[in-house]
């Protein structure tokens, strides 16, 4: 009776601390999407609209390149009549709509995609229109002095970056981290990991944050509110960002006259603007 008394006492305890755990998880949860949910007022608006017309391209466009290809694809419109049309994701989410729908002229994305598309046998050509890099965004003036990514790791730091099981930038960051001795720190103060890369920049223009890692796009979409400081750490590999033609494009030609379009100077300007290319000449 004793021992059964005590085994009682053992499962009640470990229900507790399984309890308290599930808890404090859910409540870390609650924080982080509030964090994200009460970010949503700053993300940039689109103002992109699809034209009418009997001649239309169906593009897969990666979050991360949206804004830019929609000011592309707009002028685009405009001079040539070619209604284009998106489908908007991750690239981990548009990757098998691309393999299992064979829907679509072109697909834009960053690297590994265009490898994975021509492993599955489903690319025609592609080409490279600009390339990503993680960098630190930080309040404008720079308040907490962070020079490279070893300094995220100082105390009562709050840091937000992209979620490694979504994001290659996320990955990228925690290859860093997980090789260098500082990195345990830095990993230690990341309290929001996003999906998106813009939720992270989000947390950190309402305050939740003091630092975010994203993609080096967002500096320059968020050049007047905030501060780009360079990671200082030699990444493995080099993203590029690469337009890809896909052999189930319906309407191969004028998928060709976009892909043209997109290397055109006004196209540069754009990809320079949005941070894609360093200048124009590049």
């Amino acid at each position: 009776m004793k021992n059964v008394k005590i085994w009682i006492g053992v499962v009640v305890l470990l229900v507790a601390v399984v309890s308290l755990i599930w808890y404090l998880q859910q409540n870390k949860s609650d924080e982080n999407k509030d964090a994200v949910s009460q970010a949503t007022p700053y993300q940039k608006e689109s103002r992109f609209s699809t034209i009418q017309s009997d001649r239309e391209i169906f593009i897969h466009c990666s979050n991360s390149m949206r804004l830019a290809m929609e000011e592309i694809a707009g002028e685009f419109q405009r001079r040539n009549k070619i209604a284009v049309v998106f489908n908007y994701g991750g690239g981990s989410e548009l990757f098998p709509q691309v393999i299992l729908a064979k829907r679509g002229d072109l697909f834009l994305c960053h690297d590994p995609y265009e490898s994975k598309i021509k492993e599955k046998d489903l690319l025609v050509d592609s080409i490279t229109i600009g390339h990503l890099k993680p960098v630190i965004l930080v309040p404008k003036g720079n308040p907490k002095g962070i020079k490279g990514l070893s300094d995220l790791g100082q105390p009562n730091l709050r840091v937000a970056s992209v979620d490694p099981r979504y994001a290659t930038a996320g990955k990228m960051v925690h290859a860093v981290l997980d090789k260098e001795s500082w990195g345990k720190a830095v990993k230690d103060n990341i309290v929001l990991e996003t999906r998106g890369h813009s939720d992270a920049a989000n947390a950190l223009l309402t305050g939740h944050v003091d630092a975010a890692v994203v993609w080096s796009f967002l500096g320059a979409m968020y050049a007047d509110r905030l501060d780009v400081v360079d990671c200082n750490v030699e990444f493995p590999q080099k993203i590029r960002v690469t337009l890809c033609r896909l052999k189930s494009a319906a309407n191969p030609d004028d998928a060709v006259e976009m892909m043209k379009f997109t290397e055109s100077d006004y196209a540069k300007n754009i990809w320079t603007k949005y941070g894609y290319r360093a200048s124009k000449q590049d």
